[in-house]
């Protein structure tokens, strides 16, 4: 009889006043009765269809976002919440997700309820929360290039560390959501240059360099120093030279320190012994320990040895015990080609390649 009455008791009863005076157990059905749909009907606005219509295509439009985000965000690097921490939305992202997951419309109008917003107000409300979502994923794509930077610059202090595989992972990530930073390849290159790989190196670098980045020069002109291809080696650096702007510093150290390396494998010792000094005047200006750093030092050392100038070989050699961070494992390999295992011994190798961390054993 209730059930068949139902109706009636949810619309004449003050049901929601009785629930909050005498707390009814939820097996007494009865006490939850709520009005059918011709209520909600009687309180419809004319322009609800028009409200609803806004509203799917707008829950359409921030499907249409999260499909994007979750292709660009689906693989290592960074996270949802880590992406959309940056921006100070992570909890709305949640919300987002949650939304669309659980049939959107009908979930919000349930929340609505809960909030005890008149039935009325169902479709502008929605609408208005939908209206809120479509522009925070707006916001949030407009953010990709950001977020694409932070995860090169993540990626650029996990490979100073010799981290190489998670630096990897930062660089591929924001690839994925940066594909025109033209820095982006060139870090990747670093990355297989540094374990060997120097063919998947020059595939990066010659993807910078179709960019118009002005470093492709120089690390192309390195990688050809390694596979021994001294002409090629040459005429890329000094197109580098041509090009580098007179303020970046550490390009002119780099160029110029690989291009007496080249001179050097020539054995045309006076003009390596040239460029290699004008290497170590824009190492000397940086005045940061980078990574390659001091590697002017060891070639000048091997130029003088070449010379037989004792007394200048001495002091260069112990210039590069100092100071020398080979950057490659080929920079690293240079020592031991050219008999200098005592010096191998002794420099800094944590920036070519440093073991992962093991996790750590305290609680």
């Amino acid at each position: 009889f209730l059930k068949q009455q139902a109706d009636a008791i949810a619309r004449g009863a003050k049901l929601a006043e009785w629930r909050a005076t005498f707390h009814p157990s939820p097996e007494a059905w009865w006490w939850f009765l709520e009005p059918t749909s011709d209520e909600e009907v009687s309180h419809s606005h004319p322009f609800d269809s028009l409200f609803n219509g806004l509203t799917i295509a707008g829950l359409t439009g921030v499907a249409t976002y999260m499909a994007t985000f979750v292709q660009l965000f689906s693989t290592g690097g960074i996270s949802f919440a880590e992406s959309f921490g940056l921006l100070g939305q992570g909890g709305l992202l949640l919300t987002v997700i949650h939304t669309l997951q659980n049939t959107g419309q009908e979930k919000i109008k349930n929340l609505l309820k809960k909030l005890n917003i008149s039935p009325q107000f169902h479709s502008q409300a929605t609408l208005g929360i939908t209206a809120m979502l479509l522009l925070a994923s707006v916001g949030v794509y407009n953010s990709l290039p950001e977020i694409g930077k932070w995860n090169y610059r993540e990626g650029t202090n996990l490979y100073e560390k010799g981290l190489l595989e998670k630096a990897k992972g930062k660089y591929d990530q924001a690839a994925k959501i940066d594909p025109y930073n033209s820095d982006i390849p060139i870090a990747l290159g670093q990355i297989y240059e540094s374990l060997g790989d120097l063919d998947q190196a020059s595939t990066e670098y010659k993807r910078a360099l179709e960019q118009g980045n002005l470093r492709a020069f120089n690390n192309l002109g390195r990688v050809a120093i390694s596979k021994k291809d001294t002409i090629t080696a040459e005429s890329l650096l000094r197109m580098g030279l041509q090009r580098v702007h007179k303020e970046d510093f550490q390009l002119k150290y780099e160029l110029y320190l690989n291009l007496g390396w080249v001179l050097l494998q020539q054995k045309q010792y006076q003009a390596a012994e040239k460029e290699l000094k004008q290497a170590v005047a824009f190492d000397e200006a940086i005045k940061e320990k980078q990574l390659g750093g001091g590697m002017a030092y060891c070639l000048l050392e091997d130029v003088l040895e070449e010379k037989k100038d004792i007394k200048e070989q001495l002091r260069w050699r112990k210039m590069c015990l100092t100071y020398a961070r080979p950057e490659t494992i080929d920079q690293y390999k240079w020592f031991i080609e050219t008999g200098k295992q005592n010096i191998a011994d002794a420099v800094d190798t944590t920036g070519v390649v440093n073991g992962e961390s093991k996790p750590s054993t305290q609680p």
